[in-house]
């Protein structure tokens, strides 16, 4: 596993949710609908919006998400997000001790 320094919120969910595409490209899963509670990170990966800080990123997401038979990226209210973020922040969590405990 390779880990990228992260500047912002932002960048951190468009990593996690590019991580999330990869881990279902790996799972060969046909259709897939992907939340989050980041209407920029949505907004950018739909409109295809240039937001300078992930770029990079949203474009692999773009490459990434063509291989699906069906694919949509959805804006979700934090308040309905409340599992996604707890996994988010306990797989954050076991990422930062496993590379501190090397």
């Amino acid at each position: 596993m390779t880990h990228e320094l992260v500047n912002s919120p932002l960048g951190a969910e468009a990593l996690a949710l590019r991580a999330g595409l990869i881990s279902a490209v790996t799972l060969e899963l046909p259709k897939l609908k992907m939340l989050s509670d980041n209407a920029t990170l949505i907004r950018a990966i739909n409109n295809d919006a240039q937001i300078k800080e992930i770029y990079g990123i949203v474009k692999d997401i773009q490459q990434i998400a063509s291989v699906f038979v069906e694919i949509t990226f959805n804006h979700v209210p934090r308040s309905f997000n409340g599992e996604a973020d707890c996994l988010a922040k306990l797989s954050l969590y076991h990422s930062v001790s496993s590379v501190t405990n090397h």
